[in-house]
């Protein structure tokens, strides 16, 4: 998806918990040309309260539950996903339609009228 994403001006971004070098050699294998990020002292996770609570007995350190969000430009939010596997994770429709949504209200340029119910 980032090809289609890069040509309607729409960027990514991921950040991970892994230390930088895995997190470098996690975007090389994938084959990605979007920002990916290192947050391995966990701070981003602790300011954003996205941290984990894990049963007594269980305890893995600072474990980051998966977020998603979509971002208006300046860093608006305009959605967020949250959870494991594929409860919380957004399909790659919803994406496209998150995109669509915001190219909508943030270029006067942009046009959608859905195609004619039958």
């Amino acid at each position: 998806m980032q090809d289609e994403i890069a040509v309607n001006y729409c960027q990514l971004a991921v950040v991970s918990t892994d230390p930088p070098e895995v997190t470098a050699a996690f975007r090389a294998g994938l084959g990605s040309t979007f920002t990916f990020l290192s947050d391995h002292d966990r701070r981003a996770i602790t300011e954003l309260d996205i941290v984990e609570q894990t049963k007594p007995g269980f305890e893995h350190g600072l474990v980051a539950l998966p977020y998603t969000f979509s971002l208006y430009p300046g860093l608006t939010i305009h959605k967020i996903y949250s959870g494991w596997w594929f409860v919380g994770r957004p399909t790659l429709e919803e994406l496209r339609q998150d995109y669509r949504a915001i190219m909508q209200k943030c270029r006067p340029d942009y046009e959608y009228a859905p195609p004619p119910k039958t």
